[in-house]
């Protein structure tokens, strides 16, 4: 092994350390609905593919992926929330993985003025974010379609050629983390761990919410580095942190590590007293965890890692 790889295992190690991490794997087994999960999905999302062969294989490809997010997340949320879940984290792997530039780009603006969507998947997005409505409260329910909004830009924004070569300044200090936030969807995820009807009294978790977004996207950065390095990406939140500030992305990562662990101790301290919501919480930080040690995609089981 690499010494850049041992010292990334020992950053996760200690990242694991520092939340006391158990794996889920025994309570999402009892509860598990995988298989009609996928099944309700698959019957609409035919439908998305226009009778195309090639497309519907891909669409439930990515069914399989929106499904795994549920399951490991948001294991103790009834069937119908992580359907309608389900679907929002459906979009988020179609748009950074199968959606046109061009589509991208143009979305938010045809949704604006009333415009018509091309044939395909994003013609179905809108009335999939107006169904979280549904099940979350209506302001969480806002936060999550920012979320999506703000994901569309960004992956846009990546894909963008000018951006992707322009130099990184020294003092753009900011700029890693705006990037990052505009493209994680982590408020999206944080709020559709509390959906309305187990936790009706908003008050009772709407203050962590800003420290468990930040600490949601930071496992997912340091988590999802190792198969980002690999492939030679540029324009993740380690690389990018580092350029800015002159370290090695070994030493942003431990620093990564070390905030969360700071996150982790407040988000406990101000959900004190809600055990229900402390729970969910729970759930979510090591589901998330669980989940890119799971699949192949973060290669983690490269170094050692398994859920």
């Amino acid at each position: 092994m690499a010494r850049g790889d041992v010292q990334l295992t020992e950053n996760i190690q200690l990242l694991l350390d520092t939340i006391s991490y158990a794996s889920p794997r025994k309570m999402m087994s009892a509860g598990s609905t995988a298989d009609a999960l996928i099944s309700a999905m698959n019957a609409e999302i035919k439908s998305w593919a226009l009778d195309d062969q090639q497309s519907i294989v891909e669409f439930e490809s990515i069914s399989k992926k929106a499904i795994s997010i549920v399951e490991f997340f948001y294991y103790n949320h009834p069937f119908e929330v992580k359907l309608t879940f389900a679907y929002y984290a459906w979009f988020f792997f179609y748009i950074d993985d199968v959606a046109t530039q061009s589509s991208i780009e143009k979305f938010q603006h045809t949704v604006l003025v009333g415009g018509t969507h091309p044939p395909g998947p994003l013609k179905h997005f809108q009335s999939v974010l107006g169904a979280l409505y549904t099940y979350w409260d209506p302001i969480c329910a806002n936060i999550m379609v920012s979320a999506a909004m703000d994901f569309v830009t960004a992956t846009a924004l990546e894909g963008r050629q000018d951006v992707v070569c322009m130099d990184v300044r020294p003092a753009a200090l900011g700029w890693p983390k705006y990037l990052r936030a505009k493209s994680g969807m982590a408020p999206g995820y944080s709020c559709a761990a509390f959906p309305r009807a187990a936790h009706p009294d908003i008050t009772t978790y709407l203050q962590a919410l800003p420290e468990i977004d930040e600490c949601l996207s930071l496992l997912n950065d340091i988590l999802s580095f190792y198969k980002e390095d690999l492939a030679g990406e540029t324009m993740n939140y380690v690389s990018v942190r580092a350029k800015v500030s002159g370290k090695q992305p070994t030493g942003v990562l431990l620093e990564m590590v070390e905030e969360v662990g700071d996150l982790h101790r407040r988000v406990a301290e101000i959900l004190e007293g809600n055990p229900d919501a402390v729970a969910a919480w729970a759930a979510l930080e090591h589901g998330v965890i669980a989940w890119h040690f799971s699949l192949s995609r973060y290669k983690l089981s490269d170094l050692g890692f398994t859920w």
